[in-house]
């Protein structure tokens, strides 16, 4: 009902400009601003509203400016022509510009099919690649569990902890590929409330002991640093995710810093390294689906951590971006919207 709505109003725009032009124009030149709006309405909508908006035009032309006026009588051949003209060009127009729409609608669809050719080939080579690993780890230890009763228990332990690492791993993955699902699909519902930034950063590192035990780490966060209103759950995993990511791709025994600070209408929490930072090239290519910065090194990931951050930053109508350090290093800056917490809304009432 738009596209038709549209044409009526495209229709009565023209007659009004036509209503001014003709003072200064012959009715056969006013025949062209009917034009003009036809082809905006083919441009626009299907070819039904297209087809009505030529015949409206026609009808308006012959009513108003074809002589006599206020009548459906072509007072000149001429006219009769120009009307002729104006409908047939309409026709021909809506129709070509239907047709170029259900071509481009066809490549987009191809262009789509594609990409989401693309897409499955990189999941199913990413997990046939990340998987294999930690499986034949599962495989072969339970194995030997199974069939060695005479095994130490140092050896049970070592076994054990081996079964663990690598089953935590495979969680890990297919929990990131969930997540990145539901994020994307926007079936995600934010359950925002206020929280202490302190609080969402010692959970995050208390989740990433293991990761960050030959690291240093220093916190930096002003004491008079708002509660922020956001999802705790998925905050804490951008956090968690920043962290195992400074933990995996920077020297051991290097320093990570957390900081905060508040930038006029925004909160900014950086997470920042001593690793080799990042090219500036790929500092957007980073947060693509399935992306490593070292795909065939020994580094274990699927490429979707960063990914998963950015889509949950958006969530909160946030951005998060990667750069460089002064002083060598990498910093990951998470920007959110600052809202005024409860306590000082009332005490401001």
């Amino acid at each position: 009902m738009r596209g038709y709505v549209a044409a009526v109003v495209v229709v009565a725009i023209c007659t009004a400009v036509n209503g001014v032009l003709s003072i200064w124009f012959a009715p056969t030149n006013l025949a062209m601003v009917y034009l003009l709006g036809v082809v905006l309405i083919a441009a626009k909508f299907t070819r039904g509203p297209s087809v009505i908006c030529a015949l409206l035009g026609v009808a308006a032309f012959d009513f108003f400016f074809v002589p006599p006026v206020y009548s459906f009588r072509f007072g000149d051949t001429q006219y009769l022509l120009a009307a002729v003209v104006l409908l047939a060009v309409g026709l021909i127009v809506s129709s070509l510009a239907s047709h170029l729409r259900s071509q481009i609608a066809a490549t987009t669809q191809a262009a789509l099919a594609a990409q989401e050719e693309r897409l499955r080939n990189s999941l199913l080579a990413s997990i046939s690649h990340d998987l294999r690993t930690p499986l034949a780890v599962i495989v072969g230890s339970a194995s030997h569990l199974l069939e060695n009763a005479q095994l130490t228990r140092d050896e049970q332990q070592k076994l054990l902890r081996s079964l663990y690492d690598e089953a935590h791993y495979v969680n890990r993955m297919v929990s990131d590929l969930l997540d990145m699902t539901r994020l994307q699909a926007g079936s995600v519902r934010l359950d925002r409330q206020w929280y202490p930034l302190e609080e969402l950063v010692g959970a995050a590192l208390e989740r990433c002991k293991a990761q960050l035990q030959h690291h240093r780490v220093t916190i930096r966060l002003p004491a008079e640093l708002p509660l922020i209103r956001v999802d705790g759950v998925l905050i804490e995993k951008l956090l968690i995710n920043l962290l195992e990511n400074a933990g995996k791709y920077t020297p051991r025994g290097t320093t990570i810093a957390i900081s905060a600070e508040r930038q006029a209408a925004r909160l900014i929490v950086s997470v920042a390294d001593q690793g080799p930072g990042v090219p500036a090239q790929l500092r957007e290519k980073l947060f693509e689906k399935f992306y490593r910065g070292n795909v065939e090194g020994s580094i274990a990931g699927t490429g979707l951590g960063l990914t998963i951050c950015r889509a949950i930053a958006q969530a909160h109508k946030g951005t998060i971006d990667a750069s460089n350090r002064a002083e060598g290093g990498a910093i990951f800056a998470l920007s959110l919207p600052y809202e005024t917490p409860p306590a000082l809304s009332e005490a401001a009432a």
